[in-house]
């Protein structure tokens, strides 16, 4: 009979180094493992005491991860010391100048003592030419400025702020990103007018921009040559913002259609739009309406649309529609089917249609609706070019089985289900 060598290791020897297979690996690859691990900071210090090879692993981390939230709460005065003297720790106990990736999450970390750690702590990862930086944090100090610093690092390739109202963008020092690639901005107020003007021009590479809940000042300009990929999130006063740039290819709008409208017109380039109007004010969005958005973008091949439950759907004359001849991708969430009944008839060129029963940008309850089933059918046989239908579904049970194998039978198209949100 064969011998079987497992059963003759013991399991106290199956935990030695000997047969430790991970700990045998290579430095480079250990420390690879735990990066695509996506470990927070003190998650990634845990793990490298589980073996004496990994003890000091962590000391040559290129990716730190700070968040608040591993220090139980957050909320506690014992939680924030325990975090500030960790991160602290950590960076003085670092071995390499390597750093690629440095986040920093501590939205609860709001006494005052602690502002001069946190820019302490962003100049470091300055100094070591971080390529991809994310601050979370709120401070109510007025004596700190995050910016004056971050805006001035020649090594950022990609940037998110998201600050709170008490954090304005203030300091005098010149915008130079040379290498930023992409730039997230959330929940900032502007002590400067001419702020959105003078960033993008210190952003020569710049092709994607982000905007959430940000307060666009009077008269504020994107222009730029590079920028590709634009997201308005729920801004104030966005019909206040200029747009010149000729080469966007891709728009993200949550907000209403007056401001959309506006918006828009300046941006004829757009291939893929998406428009969520799920926010309170988003108003009220027809069909009638946005088609006249829609018809002047010759561009545009992809559409991804969410409207509001809540918002009752105007009735309006089909007779005044228009057609979307160059409109391939559609997605819709199934309150929009209900806004905009016999929507196949001015996309006669439809490939592909993917359907949403939810929504992860709206916290509205969708139930069960019959009608959007018999909508949807009736949608697989009128699209005449479709090929691809996509039906997501937060839940998958015997119903939507049902209504999935019954789409397969009307027509020779591509079904495909899947549990995401829109």
């Amino acid at each position: 009979m064969l011998r079987n060598p497992l059963r003759e290791i013991s399991m106290e020897s199956a935990h030695t180094s000997e047969t430790d297979f991970m700990s045998n690996l290579p430095e480079d690859l250990l420390l690879h493992i735990i990066r695509l691990s996506s470990m927070k900071a003190r998650a990634a210090v845990q793990t490298c005491t589980i073996s004496k090879r990994w003890k000091h692993l962590w000391e040559f981390l290129p990716d730190l991860n700070f968040d608040l939230k591993e220090f139980n709460s957050g909320y506690s005065k014992q939680d924030n010391e325990k975090f500030s003297c960790f991160v602290t720790k950590m960076l003085e106990h670092r071995k390499t100048e390597i750093l690629d990736k440095f986040r920093l999450s501590c939205v609860n970390l709001c006494k005052e003592q602690y502002g001069s750690s946190i820019n302490k702590w962003t100049k470091y990862a300055i100094k070591h030419n971080v390529r991809i930086l994310e601050l979370v944090v709120c401070i109510c100090s007025v004596g700190t400025v995050l910016t004056d610093n971050v805006f001035a690092c020649a090594s950022i390739e990609e940037l998110h702020l998201h600050l709170s109202d008490c954090c304005r963008f203030g300091g005098t020092g010149k915008i130079n990103l040379p290498r930023l690639r992409k730039l997230q901005l959330h929940g900032q107020s502007l002590s400067n007018s001419d702020f959105i003007a003078n960033l993008i021009s210190g952003c020569p590479l710049l092709e994607e921009l982000w905007l959430e809940s940000f307060d666009i000042s009077s008269e504020s300009t994107i222009c730029s040559q590079k920028l590709q990929h634009l997201t308005l999130k729920n801004c104030r006063w966005v019909y206040d913002l200029t747009i010149n740039a000729p080469n966007l290819v891709s728009f993200c709008f949550f907000g209403s259609i007056h401001d959309l409208r506006w918006i828009v017109k300046q941006c004829g380039s757009i291939s893929s739009l998406t428009i969520s109007g799920v926010s309170l004010h988003a108003g009220c969005y027809d069909f009638f309406s946005l088609k006249n958005i829609l018809i002047n973008l010759s561009c545009l091949e992809n559409l991804e649309l969410c409207v509001s439950k809540k918002i009752p759907p105007r009735s309006e004359s089909h007779s005044y529609y228009g057609i979307i001849n160059n409109l391939k991708k559609l997605s819709i969430c199934g309150h929009s089917f209900d806004h905009f009944p016999c929507i196949w008839k001015y996309l006669p060129n439809l490939e592909k249609l993917t359907f949403w029963a939810s929504c992860q940008h709206s916290h509205e309850h969708y139930p069960e609706n019959k009608k959007w089933d018999d909508m949807l059918q009736r949608a697989v046989i009128e699209f005449k070019r479709l090929k691809v239908v996509e039906v997501a579904f937060a839940t998958f049970d015997d119903h939507k089985r049902k209504l999935v194998d019954d789409l397969r039978r009307l027509r020779d198209v591509e079904i495909a289900t899947s549990n995401r949100s829109f």
